[in-house]
């Protein structure tokens, strides 16, 4: 199996990234290298990762949010291949491997994403959990944490557009297929995806305007305008 390296984003995570790593270290095969960015966490984020040993790396940056994390850790990566896990979510058993075998049978396609499960994180308090809305039905996403995608094919779209807190993903999948990055689909969940009362999206306050200027700038691609990088 070709190399895989996995880049983890984590923003005061303490609590789970213990659990996010141990579930890419569980993979067969294992990462190459899981390279963690602590995006200037204050909690015990650091220690956390740093009580593991190769192939897990952390480094620490000042706060800039996911994209900038996320490209940090890219910009470390060596492998063939890129994997992205966010610091409060799970990969399944055998989430790298059926994803390299669909890579491996389908030589025309760039990348691949597949499916994702939700759950409520178990130490919520029963009022809280009762107020977040979970989808127990997996369903295929195109998410970070489901995406495997060839090195090569990755730096022909570009980094992550570090001026967006939210939607990174949305501006980052249309401009690739601008560039003519084709991507396949797996219905086999992959990733297990954590309901908590810190997700990024109540930590860093985005709006709701910061996913509709994510969504206008994919549909300003598809329509032929605009600019192919960030």
């Amino acid at each position: 199996m070709p190399d895989v390296d996995v880049v983890i984003p984590c923003f005061n995570a303490a609590r789970y990234i213990g659990a996010a790593i141990d579930s890419a270290l569980g993979q067969t095969p294992p990462p190459a290298r899981i390279i963690v960015i602590d995006d200037g966490s204050t909690d015990a984020s650091a220690d956390a990762i740093r009580r593991y040993g190769a192939p897990v790396e952390c480094h620490r940056q000042e706060h800039a949010g996911i994209s900038a994390a996320r490209n940090a850790g890219v910009s470390r990566a060596r492998a063939p291949y890129l994997a992205f896990l966010d610091a409060d979510d799970l990969w399944t058993e055998g989430s790298l491997a059926v994803r390299l075998a669909n890579l491996a049978a389908h030589p025309e396609t760039d990348g691949v994403f597949a499916a994702l499960s939700q759950f409520l994180s178990p130490e919520l308090e029963d009022t809280l959990a009762g107020r977040m809305r979970v989808d127990p039905e997996p369903a295929v996403a195109r998410f970070a944490g489901t995406f495997l995608v060839r090195r090569a094919s990755f730096d022909r779209a570009g980094p992550f557009d570090e001026s967006l807190r939210v939607g990174e993903m949305i501006e980052w999948l249309a401009r690739a297929e601008a560039a003519g990055l084709r991507f396949g689909t797996l219905n086999e969940v992959v990733l297990r995806r954590r309901v908590h009362d810190a997700n990024t999206v109540l930590q860093n306050g985005a709006s709701p305007a910061e996913y509709l200027r994510a969504l206008k700038g994919a549909l300003n691609r598809k329509r032929g305008g605009g600019e192919v990088r960030p």
